[in-house]
């Protein structure tokens, strides 16, 4: 049936002359995705109208529909299906073809869209700037801000060309063959505590902070989740008083009275003279990385974004150029 579906709509599409385009089929796979058309409008930053009219197009160009309402939510039909599964083939494809000419031409240009999270966005995304601006005046990076979880399937879609992420070595992030993932930096996390607070030493074992209140970013967030799963670790539900997605106002609390909290490294960049930390038995620390599509290895403006990354942050000495994957 499928096969009769797809040569209907090739011999449609001979006869109307009307081009199916990467973009309709980049849309139809985000709607896959995402189940509703104004989730995949959002995610890929269209009006729900303009996604509308273009599937539309799409079944103009095919003669067969490629969609069907089940409720306030759609899905394909078989031939939307199929459409989605060369689509795949398609876009990677065509991506492969653009990193090739790329680097035949040799030029570091155009737009990069990227992902930071908020202590990354803190120290690292103006250097970063400003390097790559000296270096390269022909490229330009777009930025937002979006926890790392999310990323992931951005990159997969399109949406993105380039992603900070976190990995944990306690708890590790899954791994897929499509996106690739350069570690920059062992971030270490560290209590910090007021400094008249009643932990005098410069070691403490993570247990024993099981009576005390955590001031922590939500837990439904990738930083939040890592302190639960390193308290739980040690065998403890931490009390997370505060759940705060900003390191400033973390440490202001901390400051106040108002709980513990572990930062990394990129956290601590202005520490405050009334807050101390102290070093957490077990460890706890992160790996921050560059994520973008497998495709996208050889391109050479990813190429000059790790290379100027990999600059900066050894100059804060925290460079990982051995670890990458």
């Amino acid at each position: 049936m499928v096969a009769a579906i797809v040569k209907r709509s090739l011999s449609v599409y001979r006869e109307t002359a009307v081009e199916m385009s990467l973009q309709q089929l980049r849309m139809l796979r985000e709607v896959a995705n995402r189940t509703t058309i104004a989730a995949a409008a959002d995610s890929l930053g269209y009006t729900s109208s303009a996604v509308s009219q273009q599937l539309s197009g799409l079944e103009k160009a095919t003669g067969v529909a490629v969609l069907e309402r089940v409720g306030r939510n759609v899905r394909l039909t078989d031939a939307g299906r199929e459409l989605v599964r060369h689509a795949d083939d398609l876009l990677a494809g065509m991506e492969a073809a653009q990193v090739a000419i790329e680097r035949l031409s040799g030029e570091v240009r155009g737009v990069l869209n990227i992902t930071v999270f908020e202590s990354v966005a803190a120290t690292l995304l103006v250097p970063l700037l400003e390097r790559l601006a000296q270096r390269h005046p022909d490229l330009e990076l777009r930025t937002r801000q979006l926890d790392p979880d999310l990323a992931t399937e951005a990159l997969a879609s399109g949406e993105l060309d380039l992603a900070f992420a976190i990995d944990y070595p306690h708890s590790p992030a899954p791994r897929r063959d499509d996106i690739t993932r350069f570690s920059l930096l062992k971030d270490d996390f560290h209590l910090v505590v007021a400094a008249d607070d009643e932990i005098t030493g410069p070691r403490v074992r993570l247990a024993d902070l099981a009576n005390r209140r955590f001031v922590a970013s939500p837990s439904d967030l990738t930083c939040g989740r890592c302190v639960v799963v390193a308290c739980r670790d040690a065998g403890f539900e931490p009390d997370l008083a505060h759940q705060i997605d900003d390191y400033p106002t973390t440490l202001h609390l901390v400051g106040a009275g108002q709980g513990v909290a572990l930062v990394p490294d990129l956290g601590l960049i202005d520490l405050a003279p009334h807050l101390r930390t102290v070093e957490v038995d077990p460890p706890v620390s992160r790996l921050v990385q560059l994520a973008y599509r497998t495709t996208n290895v050889d391109r050479p403006a990813i190429l000059a974004v790790r290379q100027a990354l990999v600059e900066i942050v050894d100059e804060l000495g925290l460079g990982l150029r051995h670890l990458h994957r």
